[in-house]
């Protein structure tokens, strides 16, 4: 019987190192990713190199209208609608805020004379917000005001803004990373619905597109337009596309 508790005690002790194993190498490979994303940072804050190498024509083809989508990873996504009297070019990255996005706007947008810019940001201010109050309240109005100012540079260079909502968040099941260094999902949500609703108000100076209702509305089919909790898929994009198109051709 000794024997025996000593075999489980042995047992229970392996588990436990083999448990903390996996731990520990989960942790160093996301503090790596973050180091690494850090030091990518530091190195170029704005990734102004990202469409360096992208050859654009200065030109549309007669009778088009040249419309750059604008943003963070949600904008990098964005699969442009197939309609021939417009030419989409896409100036979105990754993992940008909105004042990344705003800094680097006269560089990756303005040089290319657009008529349009769809504008989609917001999301990576918001989902690592501090408990503090007074803090998430900074960052917020923050988001807000950098917003506004990318407006206000589109409308200098003679464009037309159309400003999406932020998208609502997808499958609540968060994974372990998100878990572990995101805001919580009622912060998240409270905090896109307040720059959602600063956004509404930024009319007339942009064209509101409610990418947010939209996705809201469809109640059983939205969960099916997300890849994870804050990307959408090919089918949520085609979906907002219907209505983008309509709006596109107002203009």
């Amino acid at each position: 019987m000794k024997l025996i508790n000593q075999y489980g005690l042995i047992i229970i002790i392996s588990l436990l190192l083999l448990a903390s194993l996996l731990v520990n190498s989960f942790l160093y490979k996301e503090l790596k990713f973050v180091y690494l994303y850090w030091y990518a940072t530091s190195l170029n804050p704005l990734s102004l190199k990202r469409y360096s190498d992208d050859k654009v024509s200065e030109k549309t083809r007669e009778n088009q209208k040249k419309v750059v989508f604008f943003g963070d990873s949600r904008a990098v996504e964005w699969a442009k609608p197939e309609l021939q009297e417009f030419e989409f070019i896409n100036r979105g990255i990754s993992g940008q805020t909105s004042a990344q996005v705003l800094l680097r706007f006269d560089r990756h947008v303005a040089v290319l004379n657009p008529e349009i810019i769809v504008i989609q940001v917001g999301v990576n201010d918001l989902r690592m917000l501090p408990k503090s109050p007074k803090t998430r309240e900074d960052i917020v109005k923050d988001c807000q005001q950098n917003i506004a100012q990318i407006v206000q540079k589109a409308k200098e260079i003679g464009a037309k803004v159309i400003l999406t909502t932020v998208f609502p968040l997808g499958d609540e099941t968060i994974s372990v990373q998100q878990r572990l260094f995101w805001s919580p999902i009622d912060y998240m949500k409270q905090d896109i619905t307040e720059v959602n609703n600063y956004i509404k108000n930024l009319e007339p100076d942009a064209v509101i597109f409610d990418a947010y209702e939209l996705i809201k509305a469809q109640k059983e089919s939205a969960p099916k337009y997300y890849r994870d909790l804050v990307h959408l898929n090919g089918r949520g994009y085609k979906f907002l596309n219907q209505h983008l198109s309509e709006l596109l051709a107002k203009l």
